[in-house]
Parts: structure tokens; sequence; C-alpha cells
């Protein structure tokens, strides 16, 4: 008789601990189902767990005629992309001190082209750098050699990063994403970099060509710096399909002699839904991110006129 007592109790704790496990993983089904629903509901609320950042990111696009200079800026970092010209090198120079840039954590020359890495040693001997990166492709130019001069002048190394190597800009992730070392076409040899804000991606291209877009997939952006230009020479549709940007910058000159933006790169644009704005038309150009939303200011000067 006690025999069969205890085996109807190991019985019931059995039964109790099932239904306890059931209730458990109906509960636990319940709650996930009410905070999905309430993402669904409220995206925003999903959104800010991810995205949420302090401060802002604000990118000059300088407008340096037919030429490249891009200054980023956030919680006290910094880093230019390119320094237009070398007659543009005072100008791009003026123009950062005008908004109060002291010191620069990384200059990057995307790669040896005068267009690119004009202006650059007036930049590293007139404000405190911390690095520049360059990839490893030789050039026998006199602007190429300026640049090495001013960085040894002081003291800098200068490091060709890696794809896949990351750096921050106070909360802002870099990412490169393209780099060739000694290839034949210099524009083959531009550093890329990939900059998250929050829930904002922006793509820095340099003179990244087709061959270069070809090597990889390309995440989804926000805001695209075209590759050199608007060249045909860059920007597939396969590459512009994947990036599949909400805005388009385009960095070039009025009535340059190569007819940059090239006509079917426009026509690719134009089939997307995305806004394009080119400092020729709009001088340089500012983009303000709070991590999710981007504002865009343009007219805000040329090298040559007074910041607004």
């Amino acid at each position: 008789m006690a025999s069969k007592k205890k085996n109807n109790v190991e019985k019931m704790k059995n039964i109790l601990a099932f239904v306890l496990t059931i209730l458990v993983l109906v509960l636990t089904y319940i709650q996930e189902r009410e905070a999905a629903q309430s993402i669904h509901n409220n995206p925003s609320a999903g959104t800010i767990v991810v995205s949420q950042v302090e401060g802002e990111l604000q990118i000059y696009y300088l407008d340096v005629g037919q030429a490249d200079s891009i200054f980023i800026t956030t919680n006290g970092k910094s880093m230019l992309i390119d320094g237009g010209n070398n007659d543009d090198g005072k100008l791009v120079v003026d123009f950062l001190k005008q908004i109060g840039v002291a010191k620069i954590d990384y200059v990057v020359g995307t790669h040896p082209h005068e267009d690119h890495l004009g202006g650059l040693d007036n930049v590293i001997k007139a404000f405190d750098v911390e690095k520049i990166l360059m990839p490893k492709q030789a050039s026998n130019t006199k602007t190429f050699e300026d640049v090495l001069d001013a960085a040894s002048d002081k003291k800098l190394k200068i490091t060709a990063p890696k794809v896949g190597d990351i750096f921050f800009l106070g909360e802002a992730k870099c990412e490169v994403m393209a780099i060739e070392n000694e290839v034949e076409n210099a524009n083959e040899a531009s550093i890329v970099i990939e900059v998250t804000f929050g829930s904002n991606k922006f793509l820095f291209t340099g003179d990244m060509e087709v061959a270069n877009e070809r090597k990889r997939d390309w995440n989804d952006v926000d805001v695209l710096k075209l590759g050199h230009h608007g060249s045909s020479t860059s920007s597939s549709k396969r590459f512009l399909n994947q990036t599949n940007p909400e805005i388009v910058i385009i960095s070039v000159g009025t009535d340059n002699p190569y007819g940059h933006p090239h006509k079917e790169v426009m026509q690719r644009l134009n089939s997307m839904n995305t806004k394009i704005y080119r400092t020729n038309d709009s001088g340089t150009i500012l983009l303000t991110s709070d991590g999710e939303r981007i504002n865009v200011q343009e007219f805000l000067a040329s090298c040559e006129g007074n910041v607004e």
C-alpha cells in the first residue's frame, strides 16, 4: 500500500513538472510575440536600440572642381579623404580652419593621382595629423613626392591598410572595403572605406573601377560617393544595384575635359530611386547624420568662399 502511494506521489510530481514546463514555454512565447508586435507597430522602437549613437556625424564633400576632397567629423574625431588638386591645397587648408579644425586623426590618400593627393602635403604641414593611410602604389610625380616629404618632415609613417581593417572615429565605424597595391592602373589601387554611424552607411570610393567592384559583394548604403567622378569605368549596374544608395554625391568640375559624369552612368542612376548631388552644381555639400536621419545642405560654399 505504501509503495502504491509513493508511486502516485511520483506521478503527480512528474505531471506537475510537465505542466509547469508548458506554462513557462507559453508565457515566453506570449512575451516574445508581444515584443515583436510592438516593434512592428512602432518600427523606430526597434531601430533605436540598434542605431542609437551620441552626437552627430558631419561629412563635407568639398567643392574642389575636377577632384576629390571629403572631410568627416564626429565627437571630436576626424578624417580627411583626399585633398583635391595641387592648386586646391591652400583652399582646403583654409576651409578646414574656417570650420575650426586643428587636428585630423586620419588623412587618407586614396591613390597617387594629382586630383586626389594634390593638396595633402599642405594639409599635413598645416595640421596635427595622427595617421596617414595610402596604398603601396608608387608614383614618380612631384605631387606624390611632396606628400612623402611632408609626412617625413613631421615624422609620420604612411600605412597601407588591408581589406577588412576597421578603425573608429568616435562611434563611427570605418571599414576598408577595397585596396590594391602595385597595380598597373592606379585608380584600381583606391582605398575604399565604408563608414557606419548608427543605422546610416556611407561609402567612399576614390577612383575605384569596375574591376574592383567585381571582386566582392557590397552592402546596401544610404550615401554613395560615386567612383571616379562619374566615369563609365566605374559604377557598374551590379555595383549600383547592390549598394542601392538613397543619395549619390558626384565630385566633378564644370565643363571638365573628360565629360564626367558620363551619360551611361547618369542613365543608370536616373533609373534608380536616388537623389543625386553634384559639387559643380551644389558647391560644397554637407551631410549631417544623427544615426538614423540624414540632412543635406547644398551651396555651403566653395573652398574659395566663406562657410555659411
